[in-house]
């Protein structure tokens, strides 16, 4: 099946980029990434994809490797070669003390057909046994744009950009960044473990071809360090950094259909502008005030930043979940000044790190942590001011002040900007940013409650228990995946008890 509107983003199970072993051409790896792109992540089995013709011309011209022969010639070899390459992997099976090894194919076959609309497509299928690398994927997984790759000239860079991709966004956020590596081992993965018995030449042809192609035609930086034992070189560390500025580059020729998977943001009018800022909600506008004194600008905190967050559970709580994003990103990146600070945050939004599902449950655990200990009055203030204009919430507080109630500031926190987030790197993750500003007032006496017992309430309110629960059911359907699911619904479940409890 050919599916609509694909975004030509392609996601691979980390344990296969770091240790399949396998050699194909720079078109065969075209090709097999853009039937990846295919996959829908609700996929629980593989279908049969169609790739128009017109996507492996534009494959075949990308590729400088083979260009004789008529676009017939070029495409039945392609498909020939395709269907006939092979993977193999190391299993903890043995046999004489010796390792077996796993082989599978890629694909399961390669036939032309017409789509729907009368368009010659190729109808791929891929190999059963490559379920587990492609679909149902929730963590430990690397997400590559087809553009990016499709640059690339040579199938060694594209090969040692997706392991170099892999390592850094897995173990970047524990300090990591170097690749170590043996040089048979690396070969080895590569496919060409018996070829270019020569170090010099192995570095000429692959690694320096690899380097040079990673750093100018993609988001990452890569450096190489040998290490000698002897008089040979065994080892290697490759040093990876992201770049602080990197602007992704379209193509040379772009396939007919073939976007980037986020569209630079189009210049709008100022007024267009005014009134997308005037539409937005106080905790959003706080959120973008927060963004925009950090240094972002104002259309990419609309366009980009503001869309990631998402769901119920976040809803009226967009600024604490943008301060906790900057916290994060203070605490582990290497940048230094603020200028360059602001361009490594937005190459961290573009290239999708906070929507990463560890990363992104986190940042949620953190604003749900944070919501459980907020009084009253501020949680009440914040869900009346969810679903209106931050305008209408603060002229609505200054009805209630003029008809002689006492106006609740809509969130009785200190100004949240970047100072904040830099607080909150030196005191922790778990650090107080939200303490109320000092009052001079004596606070209104009010009536003494009984203390809340979550036990006691699902006891004396068994309906209510209920209802509050299906409500967070629903809210978290989307983090059923993550790790400590259930105890970050219970915390929820609690925290919405009690809050009604107190409300009594």
């Amino acid at each position: 099946m050919q599916v609509e509107k694909t975004k030509k983003v392609a996601a691979i199970a980390n344990q296969f980029i770091q240790n399949a072993r396998y050699k194909l051409s720079p078109r065969e790896q075209k090709l097999i990434l853009y039937m990846a792109t295919l996959l829908r992540p609700e996929d629980s089995d593989f279908e049969t994809y169609l790739v128009p013709v017109s996507e492996i011309e534009y494959i075949l011209k990308s590729d400088e490797t083979k260009k004789h022969g008529s676009f017939y010639e070029r495409l039945d070899d392609l498909l020939d070669s395709i269907t006939d390459k092979k993977i193999t992997f190391p299993t903890d099976f043995t046999v004489d003390g010796h390792r077996l090894r796993g082989h599978i194919n890629w694909v399961a076959g390669a036939v032309p057909k017409y789509d729907e609309n009368g368009i010659l497509c190729v109808e791929f299928g891929f190999s059963p046994q490559m379920k587990p690398f492609l679909l149902g994927l929730k963590e430990r997984f690397t997400r590559f744009e087809f553009l990016e790759v499709a640059k690339m000239k040579s199938g060694f860079s594209i090969r040692i950009y997706q392991m170099c991709k892999a390592y850094y966004f897995e173990n970047i956020r524990h300090g990591r960044n170097v690749f170590a590596v043996s040089i048979k081992e690396f070969k080895s993965r590569l496919g060409i473990q018996d070829k270019y018995p020569d170090f010099r030449n192995f570095r000429r042809k692959v690694l320096d071809v690899a380097r040079e192609e990673i750093n100018e035609k993609t988001h990452l930086r890569v450096e190489y360090d040998f290490i000698k034992k002897g008089r040979n070189i065994t080892d290697m560390r490759i040093v990876i950094n992201e770049k602080a500025d990197f602007t992704p580059e379209p193509a040379e020729e772009e396939a007919p259909t073939t976007e980037p998977v986020r569209k630079k943001a189009t210049a709008k009018p100022a007024n267009d502008l005014q009134s997308r800022i005037e539409s937005l909600t106080e905790a959003q506008r706080r959120a973008f005030n927060t963004l925009t004194e950090y240094g972002v600008s104002m259309v990419f905190a609309l366009d980009e930043v503001l869309p990631i967050i998402k769901g119920s559970e976040l809803l009226g709580y967009e600024d604490y979940f943008v301060l906790f994003m900057l916290a994060f990103f203070e605490k582990k990146t290497n940048v230094k000044g603020q200028k360059e600070k602001v361009k490594a945050f937005g190459g961290w939004v573009t290239n999708r790190r906070f929507e990463e599902p560890n990363l992104y449950t986190q940042l949620l655990e953190q604003v749900v942590s944070r919501k459980k200990s907020l009084k009253d009055d501020e949680r009440a203030n914040r869900e009346r001011a969810k679903l209106i204009t931050a305008a209408e919430f603060r002229a609505l507080l200054e009805d209630e002040k003029s008809i002689g109630k006492t106006a609740q500031p809509a969130f009785s926190v200190q100004r949240k900007t970047a100072t904040q987030a830099n607080r909150m790197n030196r005191v922790g993750e778990g650090g107080d940013l939200f303490t109320p500003s000092p009052k001079t007032d004596t606070p209104t006496p009010q009536k003494e409650k009984s203390v809340f017992s979550f036990d006691s309430f699902k006891k004396e309110f068994p309906d209510m228990y209920k209802r509050i629960r299906k409500e967070r059911q629903d809210a978290f359907e989307g983090f059923k995946t993550a790790s400590n699911y259930k105890q970050l619904l219970e915390n929820s479940v609690q925290a919405y008890c009690e809050q009604w409890f107190k409300a009594q």
